[in-house]
């Protein structure tokens, strides 16, 4: 009845040229590879029947099935709910293939019609996607089948490596902060700077996979669709989000507890880690004086582990170059090459989970970067920073543009001043593919956009900006490279390659932004309990 019907195009074979060999119980594949494959090229679902035989739950003929329909970006429809599909444990299959019970079988066509064209396309691209992972060669298979025996039995897989900081000798100069002014702060307390003696920030260790029980914990916590991405050779199989569990999710409740609003809110960072740091990376090139008063600014900025200098140039610093003493280790990193990439290397004098990337002349109040540092506690697998950017469809042109116009909607924060989890900086440098590292040497361009592209490909979620003046860039400061009309051209090159590379458009809008209103107006301190509701 469906192949008559004119409702849908549907292919029902009742005779089959060359049979390839199958159980009693199962139907057989037909025809040759190359001829099927054309036949699911031009399908968008592609009908897989489990075995008759109720005690088998998997079979040869039913795996070719599903391989060959994901291979081509066909959504499988599985007909018989006993079926286990591989490693069912650990992916949720639920997202790229529609499993039936074959009582149910009269009502598949109305199942499938009731689908949306942006469900199917979703399906499509993560069946594909859990194809080209963990199906598509001997290797894929044999690395996810050792991944899912060591997570079964809870053995961590081994650690992904960091870059090792070849420092450069600078002498410190000054007692950085003799100017009252230079925080720029106001009446502001923004937290405790403990230096008698110092405390360290929980260091992060966790970059490696996680156990089962962990799996376990974010698959019921993180809500939404889970679009996997392959960490390392060895751990292809867990959800991103496990990566970021056991780290401090939330401020604590005003009731019964430390917190409030006001001065009280200022004062005390809370959340489930609450004497954790962040360190600030940030990237400079052949702007001596320009560095000096960033790095000058950051004296007295609380929660502050650790600045790690990105020292881009070949030429090393002067001499005579005198660099502010603010009371914390700053470590001046020599790199290889002058690369925009090194931004997002794993340095391993990175020993916070939260990473600060800002430009040598971005100027930022203290109580900014503290709220950002806040609101990236409760979010964590997202980028939350202080630029927003958003790109657009060109219809006249048929490719993406990028827009820095200012606008309520956005898709990317720009790394020049955000919040971020050093494991993307992993993922950044060792696994995202090298043609947009490639890229981004090529054009010295766009390494913010190509990190904004692989969080958004992993949680499926947008960046969340935080709210800071229109004008944070140092006044005064040498022209960057942004202000050359080139530089949003190469942009627009960017993203529509990118695409290309990643296969479809992962940035993600939104028009979510974080203020906050008791930074924004001074309140009495007597004033700030009748407050405690927000």
């Amino acid at each position: 009845m469906l192949q008559d019907s004119h409702l849908d195009q549907v292919l029902v074979e009742f005779t089959c040229k060359n049979p390839q060999p199958s159980l009693p119980t199962e139907w057989a594949l037909c025809g040759e590879r190359e001829d099927r494959m054309e036949v699911l090229k031009v399908s968008t679902f592609a009908l897989v029947i489990s075995p008759g035989d109720g005690q088998l739950v998997a079979s040869a003929g039913c795996g070719m099935r599903l391989f060959e329909a994901m291979e081509v970006g066909t959504i499988p429809v599985v007909l018989g709910d006993h079926s286990t599909l591989p490693y069912h444990q650990f992916i949720r299959w639920s997202e790229a293939a529609i499993i039936v019970p074959k009582p149910r079988v009269t009502e598949l066509h109305f199942l499938l019609r009731s689908l949306s064209d942006n469900d199917m396309l979703a399906m499509r691209r993560q069946g594909r996607f859990l194809w080209e992972t963990y199906f598509s060669t001997s290797e894929n298979v044999l690395n996810t089948l050792l991944a899912s025996i060591r997570t079964s039995i809870q053995v961590p897989a081994a650690a992904i490596k960091e870059e090792p900081a070849h420092e450069i000798p600078h002498k410190a100069g000054k007692l950085a902060g003799t100017d009252a002014n230079l925080a720029d702060n106001g009446d502001l307390d923004l937290g405790p700077v403990e230096t008698e003696p110092p405390y360290a920030s929980p260091r992060f260790l966790r970059n490696f996979t996680y156990t089962a029980a962990d799996t376990y914990r974010a698959w019921n916590h993180a809500p939404g669709p889970f679009h996997l991405f392959p960490h390392t050779p060895l751990d292809p199989v867990l959800p991103s989000e496990a990566k970021f569990l056991g780290s401090g999710t939330g401020f604590r409740p005003i009731g019964g507890g430390t917190g409030g609003s006001g001065k009280e809110f200022q004062a005390a960072l809370g959340g489930n880690v609450p004497r954790e740091q962040f360190t600030v990376v940030m990237l400079t090139y052949e702007r001596e004086e320009v560095l000096m008063n960033s790095l000058e600014r950051l004296n007295g900025l609380p929660y502050l582990n650790k600045v790690v200098v990105v020292w881009n140039s070949p030429k090393p610093p002067s001499d005579d170059l005198l660099w502010p003493d603010i009371g914390l280790p700053v470590v001046v990193v020599r790199t290889e090459k002058n690369s925009l990439n090194n931004r997002f290397l794993p340095w391993d004098a990175v020993e916070t989970e939260a990473i600060l990337s800002i430009d040598d002349d971005a100027h930022l109040r203290h109580d900014e970067i503290m709220f950002g540092f806040r609101v990236w506690r409760e979010a964590r697998d997202r980028i939350v920073g202080f630029p927003g950017r958003y790109h657009a469809w060109d219809i006249n042109h048929q490719s993406w543009l990028y827009n820095s116009n200012y606008s309520c909607e956005l898709s990317m924060v720009l790394t020049g001043a955000a919040f971020f989890h050093k494991y993307y900086a992993y993922l950044y440098s060792y696994v995202m593919p090298q043609p947009i590292r490639d890229m981004v040497d090529e054009y010295i361009n766009c390494e913010d956009i190509a990190m904004n592209f692989l969080v958004s490909h992993i949680t499926r979620k947008p960046p969340i900006k935080v709210t800071s003046r229109w004008t944070f860039r140092c006044p005064g400061c040498p022209q960057a490279l942004s202000h050359d009309d080139s530089h949003f051209h190469e942009r627009h090159k960017c993203i529509n390659f990118f695409v290309k590379v990643y296969g479809y458009m992962p940035l993600l809008y939104t028009q979510f932004r974080v203020d906050s209103v008791l930074f924004k107006t001074r309140l009495p301190h007597d004033k700030t309990k009748c407050f405690k509701f927000i």
